[in-house]
């Protein structure tokens, strides 16, 4: 696992050209930003649960709690695991189980690119 560079990959939705077409001419993609590269895993996961929240937030009952519930314990979970994947950057890299410590929990954050 190779730990220079965020994980980034070409935007789909405007294929890398930062823009969309539209009735009104060009707009900025909403998707990337402009950039034309897609953030990290660990923003693009962010962004779904805001828009779950934002989707959510008006259910009332147990499922909007289960809803608000469940979001809590995927930030709760990514915070864990950073701090774990943080952790294990201070160790010494010799050992195999760290080296698994770290591909597990990058597996899930997706915070480095794999190393092919």
């Amino acid at each position: 696992m190779t730990q220079t560079t965020t994980n980034s990959e070409t935007c789909g939705t405007c294929q890398g050209e930062g823009v969309t077409g539209s009735e009104a001419g060009p707009l900025t993609c909403l998707d990337c930003a402009g950039t034309g590269r897609l953030p990290s895993g660990l923003v693009r996961t962010e962004w779904r649960l805001r828009e779950l929240e934002r989707i959510h937030a008006a259910a009332s009952g147990e499922a909007g709690q289960d809803m608000q519930w469940l979001i809590h314990q995927v930030r709760r979970s990514h915070h864990a695991l950073l701090q774990i994947l943080a952790a294990s950057a201070d160790l010494d890299e010799s050992h195999p189980t760290l080296k698994r410590i770290k591909f597990l929990a990058n597996d899930v954050l997706d915070v480095y690119p794999p190393v092919k």
